[in-house]
């Protein structure tokens, strides 16, 4: 699905199509809506970079007891000789 908004509404937020972008995947993070990969897909940042810019504005990581066990399941399955180069 593509998301258009009218040039004169981008324009009356003051912002670049860019930073509204940033804006809006802020949002949805802060709300729940969306996870650390989508926002970095929405941005274009990709998901480190969408973390960062999280943490520049003091927003905490959405991090719960289920992904700390799916995380543990990731690291069982992964290569132990690739854990090794870790």
């Amino acid at each position: 699905m593509l998301l258009e908004l009218n040039d004169n509404v981008i324009k009356s937020t003051g912002l670049s199509e860019q930073e509204l972008r940033i804006e809006l995947a802020v949002r949805l993070y802060e709300d729940g809506k969306i996870t650390v990969g989508q926002g970095g897909t929405m941005t274009g940042l990709g998901s480190i970079r969408f973390q960062q810019e999280l943490g520049k504005r003091e927003i905490a990581w959405h991090y719960d007891v289920e992904d700390l066990h799916a995380d543990l399941e990731t690291l069982k399955n992964y290569p132990k000789k690739e854990l090794q180069k870790m």
